[in-house]
């Protein structure tokens, strides 16, 4: 009888134990489950907050105010948002208030991609130096004694030096947001060890919208704006990457397209490998949109993007 009685108490005390366990559980998987669902709302949202901007900013009508409270938003999501990849490269953010400017006078901005190369940036510089121009330079990678004295002499003579890709591999880069983040990471890091300066302000390869990131390029674009990172695209290309062996003269032609009485035009050039025909043409580019009356200044961040729609 009492072996009986002492199971049966037993019994009670495990069966209780179950039952706590089992409570225990449904409460932890019900927490666990408001927790996502959260996590899942603020996901929407900021995700509708994304593309409206880059929305916004493809249609050209949005400004330093729409920034920044929309900035102000997505830092309110840094440590909350679920998505991987925005807990990663915790120093890949920039101070910026989006405070664009639009120029009060006929500006160009002059921009070099895919460099610096250890032969044509330096045709590049000597040329902006002689007509006392200041340019940008969305830089890749390039790890020679000579492309280090590059990206150094870039800064020392007052160009905008800015980030471009490291490794130039489209299908590497645009992979996924976090191959994005992680060769945008590598550049960013190279450019600010060697010259000590942080860039601010990128160019995406290939331009924001293009084949290899057409099912990406809103989620990229929102995740570099929420980091305080401003890019930019162009709207006038000087053709000198559309094919090998593009000549000086047929540069300088397309450089110097576009209607004259544009405000503000950024010209897209290259100074990577192959591109000596571009560091030719340069002269005559900078007198013709002189004499079509521009004065010319490096992009910064305070500069209004132009962005492909």
């Amino acid at each position: 009888m009492r072996t009986r009685r002492k199971a049966f108490s037993t019994a009670k005390v495990v069966a209780a134990l179950l039952l706590i366990v089992i409570v225990m559980g449904v409460i932890y998987a019900g927490n666990h489950f408001f927790r996502l669902q959260g996590q899942r709302e603020q996901e929407d949202k900021e995700n509708a907050m994304v593309g409206s901007l880059v929305a916004a900013m493809e249609a050209g009508d949005v400004d330093g105010d729409e920034y920044k409270n929309m900035v102000s938003f997505f830092k309110g999501f840094k440590k909350e948002a679920s998505f991987d990849y925005k807990r990663k490269y915790e120093n890949l953010y920039v101070e910026n208030d989006f405070n664009f400017k639009e120029p009060q006078e006929k500006t160009c901005y002059l921009t070099f991609d895919d460099g610096p190369d250890n032969y044509v940036t330096p045709q590049v510089l000597d040329t902006l130096k002689k007509y006392n121009v200041k340019a940008t330079f969305f830089t890749i990678y390039n790890g020679s004694e000579q492309g280090t004295e590059l990206y150094k002499r870039i800064v020392r003579e007052g160009h905008t030096i800015a980030a471009h890709t490291y490794t130039h591999d489209y299908t590497k880069v645009y992979e996924s947001v976090d191959s994005y983040l992680d060769d945008f990471d590598k550049i960013s890091s190279h450019i600010e060890k060697t010259t000590g300066v942080k860039p601010e302000i990128f160019r995406f390869p290939g331009g924001s919208i293009n084949y290899f990131n057409a099912s990406l390029y809103r989620q990229i674009s929102g995740e570099m704006i929420r980091r305080g990172y401003v890019y930019y695209d162009w709207n006038i290309s000087a053709e000198d990457a559309v094919r090998a062996g593009v000549s000086a003269a047929d540069i300088t032609r397309y450089a110097l397209s576009g209607d004259s009485s544009m405000q503000k035009k950024i010209v897209l050039m290259h100074d990577g490998p192959g591109h000596r025909n571009t560091a030719e043409a340069l002269p005559g580019i900078i007198e013709g949109l002189a004499k079509q009356g521009y004065k010319f200044a490096p992009l910064t961040k305070e500069v209004m993007p132009v962005v492909f729609s």
